[in-house]
Formats: structure tokens, sequence, C-alpha cells
């Protein structure tokens, strides 16, 4: 795995890197129509240096058409707010833009511990078409 730009961004705490997780209602991430106050869980992409938005990726437990698997976490002791116990679906062909004030330590879950899906939401494209 390699060590980017984007990974040196969030240790110089110009904001979280690759791979941080938070949960924001559905009213701000806008994945699941017609459930606005439901807690999505996200992860994020790409956080730019400048500019109020960041883009994330959803995650869902619909596990039917699997485009990211993501293991479920075990890591309650470090991160005692998450709650992504069961394997989930990392939903990487629709970014989404968030406001980055909408992700902040309030809001956050967890740092992504599988090397595989950080690797996988690295190679993914960020761009909102």
């Amino acid at each position: 795995m390699g060590f980017g730009l984007e990974d040196l961004a969030g240790l110089l705490n110009m904001g979280p890197p690759i791979g941080a997780w938070f949960a924001q209602t559905e009213a701000v991430v806008g994945f699941a129509c017609g459930k606005g106050s439901a807690n999505r869980p996200v992860i994020v992409r790409h956080w730019p240096s400048s500019g109020a938005t960041a883009h994330v990726f959803a995650r869902t437990s619909n596990l039917d058409r699997m485009e990211v698997r993501n293991p479920g976490h075990n890591h309650r002791n470090e991160w005692p707010r998450c709650w992504l116990g069961d394997e989930g679906n990392i939903v990487v062909s629709r970014p989404l833009p968030v406001p980055k004030d909408a992700l902040d330590e309030d809001h956050r879950l967890c740092s992504e511990d599988d090397p595989a899906t950080i690797e996988a939401v690295k190679s993914a494209r960020w761009q909102a078409k």
C-alpha cells in the first residue's frame, strides 16, 4: 500500500485521511432517498486542501451487488463509537460530495483497519460525474 499526498494531509491535521469513517444522516449524505434521519456510514475518499466539500463513499449492509467488501470492524476498544460490526459493501461507483463541516469529530466512527479496503477506496474514482 502506497503513501500519498492525501495520506500526508491527514497526518498534518489538514483533514482526515482516506479510510476515515464517519456517520452522518441521509439528509446530509444523500445516498438513500426517503431516509433523511437515518445514519449512514461513509468512508473518506478525497479531502481537498481547499474548498468546503469532501468526497466519500457510502457503506451499505446490502450485499446483493457487492462493489467493495468491507469486513466487520472489531476495534471497539480503540474506537468505542464504531458500530460497523457486520460485513458491509462500500459503493465506490457513486462518489458523494459531503460538506467537510459535517464530517467532524462528533461524527467520526473510526479509521479503517483492512488494507484491502483502503487500497480499493484509494483506487476508486472520486470525481463526481
